[in-house]
């Protein structure tokens, strides 16, 4: 009978670390889309930079010739 209790006390114990692991992954998913889309973000950003910074160079060439 004590080592039923035990056990009953053990499934009970891994039923709550499993809830509080759930939730850690799914903030950790959170976590991860939103620097997802930061990261999405940046790269849009960069490229948008690049062609700026490469007009510019094309435009100053122009002008050396």
């Amino acid at each position: 009978e004590q080592r039923i209790t035990e056990l009953v006390g053990v499934v009970h114990r891994l039923k709550q670390e499993k809830k509080a692991v759930a939730v850690q992954v799914e903030e950790k998913d959170r976590e991860i889309r939103e620097l997802g889309r930061k990261m999405e973000e940046l790269v849009r950003e960069r490229n948008e930079i690049r062609e700026r910074v490469d007009s510019i160079l094309s435009r100053l060439e122009t002008i050396e010739l």
